[in-house]
């Protein structure tokens, strides 16, 4: 056999390793449970789908907040019901946003990882820009007609995040015990979720007065304004672990696939 034959062969070896390693890594690999627990894999995964779920579930949870209070600063003939029907509305778009986002993660994950070689991490970062970009219109809309953009973007990344992150969990720890993995993960909302919708209700407690025996909130977008100042950190946040997943998945996989080599080029 020639040198050019032998040197094409390792090529062509290299590159099958190269383009097989997560689906080989998904089906070989096998951590369940309290298993995970020790690993950097489970905390950085675990930290940003709460991190991630929470600064969406505080914006899910109170659209109907925001639009009470932009529209009862904005327009002031506008009834209960009329407010209620736009409420509606804005839960369809992030309904629909977030159906949307799902097929789009899927789709592109797979390309991402398949076609460009890329880590399925780069999903998670236009996740958390996306929702970096939903933050900035929570803080700076003060027209109610405007509000889609906030439930708009929210949907599509809060559906661009579920959509991939399953992936994740299992090319980190294996399909075989996935479904168990996943309810372990599932669990990291409990904390974020909960401490950012306490923090919107009591800034929007703050601004709000007691009239006819009812709470109202008068200040339009100053109701909320600071809870989204604090979740656009949060997504700051969520960028930057992004971007240092991105890296520790690269440098894991190339271990793994020159390990893979020297293995190879051993037999």
């Amino acid at each position: 056999m020639s040198s050019s034959s032998i040197s094409d062969a390792g090529e062509n070896q290299e590159n099958r390793i190269k383009t097989d390693a997560p689906a080989h890594d998904a089906h070989h690999v096998d951590v369940r449970g309290l298993k995970m627990i020790p690993t950097i894999e489970f905390w950085q995964l675990f930290s940003l789908l709460g991190l991630l779920t929470g600064i969406g579930l505080m914006s899910i949870n109170n659209i109907g907040n925001d639009a009470q209070a932009l529209w009862s600063y904005y327009d002031d003939s506008s009834t209960p019901d009329s407010i209620q029907q736009r409420q509606l509305l804005h839960v369809s778009i992030l309904s629909f946003m977030s159906f949307s986002g799902r097929l789009l993660s899927g789709v592109g994950s797979d390309i991402i990882v398949k076609k460009l070689h890329l880590s399925r991490f780069w999903c998670l970062f236009v996740s958390s820009g996306t929702f970096c970009i939903a933050q900035i219109c929570g803080t700076q809309i003060e027209n109610p007609n405007l509000l889609i953009f906030v439930s708009g973007t929210t949907g599509l990344a809060y559906g661009f995040l579920f959509g991939v992150f399953p992936s994740l969990v299992a090319e980190a720890f294996g399909i075989n015990g996935l479904s168990q993995n996943w309810g372990w993960m599932t669990l990291s909302p409990v904390i974020s979720g909960n401490v950012f919708n306490l923090l919107y209700g009591r800034i929007y407690d703050y601004h709000s007065v007691i009239k006819n025996g009812r709470r109202a909130c008068p200040d339009g977008i100053e109701c909320y304004r600071t809870a989204y100042w604090v979740t656009f950190g949060a997504s700051l946040a969520g960028m930057l672990i992004s971007l240092w997943s991105i890296r520790h998945d690269n440098v894991i996989k190339s271990r793994r696939r020159k390990a893979e080599l020297e293995a190879v080029r051993e037999a």
